[in-house]
């Protein structure tokens, strides 16, 4: 232990939920690390390391004073408590984690945009929907049977999530899937086909439709060609099928053109739920 140091606790800055990086503020105690110290204002590749030695995790070490490091370690919770054992063999103590609402807000952000929006705008109130920065929009996707929803649900999240039929009813309940349009994650939701029906199933399906609208951020209603009307005024409209249909305006897919369609898809819904376009690449 370094006795000469006047640091002698260590900080949690990122909060306990688990995250694929926290990072703790400590001393700048040479024993803690198998390299030596970088230099202020500098950063580093570094094992944290037991007073016998024993490697604890690979990490970077960023030098931010004279006398304090950032160590930016793994996030889950078994390596927390590890590493956080590991300072108090060293003769650490804890101090009061960080309140700092931003670390918080970051580890609960659900897309890489929503990270980038939050580091760019701090402390600034967001002119969309704040809750899209702490969770996923949820977009549900409907319009009658044989509309093709199943079909675009598949193509958006590349693999296939929902079974697709040309027999009417084939989708009786809720599936879920989630995509990324501009680096916003959405959830997206497949429901049953919307048409009069005695079956009991197919009732029961379009009940849950009808549940589901109540919590979307946005219903996306597909519609097939000789159908361009949406159940409600506030739905996105989508024409569906566009390969049999005749060159017009509006916001059209077709499965025959998927990326492309999706591109311009994608764009509509993120504009609709007012989310702002943000570089992540």
């Amino acid at each position: 232990m370094n006795t000469g140091a006047t640091m002698t606790t260590f900080t949690w800055l990122t909060p306990a939920a688990p995250a694929a990086i926290a990072i703790v503020r400590v001393p700048t105690w040479a024993a803690l690390l198998d390299r030596p110290l970088p230099a202020l204002d500098a950063a580093r590749f570094a094992r944290l390391v037991a007073p016998d030695g024993s490697v604890i995790d690979e990490l970077v070490v960023d030098r931010i004073a004279d006398d304090a490091l950032h160590l930016m370690t793994h996030g889950g919770p078994g390596m927390r408590a590890a590493v956080e054992a590991c300072l108090v063999a060293h003769g650490l103590v804890a101090a009061a984690a960080s309140s700092d609402p931003r670390w918080a807000a970051l580890a609960g952000a659900p897309s890489p945009a929503a990270v980038r929006w939050l580091l760019a705008h701090p402390d600034e109130k967001p002119t969309f929907n704040p809750e899209f920065l702490c969770r996923t929009p949820l977009v549900l996707i409907t319009g009658p049977a044989n509309a093709g929803k199943s079909t675009l649900l598949n193509a958006w999240c590349g693999r296939q999530r929902a079974l697709v039929s040309a027999l009417p009813g084939t989708t009786r309940d809720l599936l879920a899937a989630e995509t990324i349009v501009d680096g916003w994650r959405l959830r997206l939701l497949d429901s049953a086909g919307l048409r009069p029906t005695a079956d009991p199933l197919e009732q029961a399906g379009q009940a849950l439709v009808a549940a589901a609208r109540q919590r979307a951020d946005l219903v996306l209603s597909l519609r097939p060609p000789g159908d361009d009307v949406a159940d409600d005024a506030s739905d996105l409209v989508v024409l569906g099928k566009a390969d049999l249909r005749p060159a017009g305006p509006g916001l059209r897919w077709t499965a025959q053109d998927a990326e492309s369609g999706l591109l311009g898809l994608g764009a509509a819904v993120r504009e609709r739920l007012g989310l702002p376009a943000i570089a992540t690449g």
